[in-house]
């Protein structure tokens, strides 16, 4: 009876993360991204293709910043949620010219404990169409690290005109096999967190010819649960090598490692999850 009881537990604590697998997609690139030879289009389709099935995904249009930011906040509460940008902030969800520094909808929604991924542009930086509105002050304040900027170099006017070589690091052979070297432009600098409460949770490629520079990385918030994560960050004029797919990266990255070793083994529900605990001990 009691094995009974374990198995019936087992499977709703399953269903229950899956149904927990809560992704958005705002499909909106920056204008750089569209003049990549492969184009972002093809880029958010490949990405969308690799996950979609696999997780609990909408994706909104570039037009419809109203109905992300509904998602938005009908999804902060609870935490263990994913929100992928791919090079624009919209308005709907952190207000332009940093307008409001604290307690935005993307903030809220970071501190909650859920998870942000971004590509194609500088953190934050930008807002719809080619408006660069936010500027390098968004990333600091949405994640309260003031020291934190993604230049080629480390510093707040550290804009460099050579790109950023990444090496695949053994994490990155692992999860993303379509990973290989490339050019990126706005990687974390691992230094610039370090007195705060966020730490490199995961470097897929990595710089290491300066300070410790990492794109595709993720970084974890030791206080709040939350992520944020870059994949492939880059200026126009950078080019990644053209064997490199943003779309593939992501979706490998999020089917290889981020369901199975991170959303799959984080409880959802307290309640069951003090039942599984009580019934696996031995007393």
């Amino acid at each position: 009876m009691k094995r009974l009881i374990i198995l019936i537990l087992m499977v709703l604590i399953s269903t229950q993360v899956e149904a927990n697998y809560n992704f958005a997609v705002h499909t909106d690139s920056h204008p750089w991204a569209r003049e990549d030879p492969k184009g972002a289009q093809e880029e958010i389709d490949t990405l969308i293709k690799k996950i979609d099935g696999v997780v609990n995904l909408e994706a909104f249009e570039p037009k419809d910043i109203n109905g992300l930011a509904s998602w938005v906040e009908a999804h902060t509460d609870g935490g263990g949620n994913t929100l992928i940008l791919t090079g624009i902030t919209p308005t709907s969800i952190y207000p332009p010219g940093n307008a409001k520094p604290d307690g935005s909808i993307l903030e809220e929604f970071l501190d909650a404990g859920n998870t942000i991924f971004n590509t194609g542009e500088y953190t934050f930086y930008t807002s719809e169409g080619p408006n660069e509105t936010n500027g390098q002050d968004a990333l600091p304040n949405i994640i309260d690290v003031p020291e934190a900027f993604v230049w080629m170099g480390r510093g707040p006017d550290a804009w460099q005109a050579n790109a950023v070589e990444m090496t695949p690091t053994q994490a990155g052979k692992d999860h993303i096999p379509s990973l290989k070297k490339y050019n990126t432009s706005y990687p974390f600098h691992v230094e610039d967190y370090e007195k705060s409460p966020w730490e490199l949770e995961i470097a897929l490629a990595e710089n290491k010819d300066d300070d410790l520079r990492v794109d595709p990385a993720v970084m974890f918030n030791e206080e709040t649960g939350a992520r944020l994560g870059i994949f492939v960050q880059t200026y126009v004029g950078d080019f990644p090598h053209p064997g490199v797919s943003w779309g593939a990266i992501m979706g490998e990255f999020i089917t290889n490692y981020y369901i199975p070793e991170v959303l799959a083994v984080e409880p959802t529900d307290d309640k069951l999850t003090t039942t599984w605990g009580k019934l696996k001990s031995p007393h």
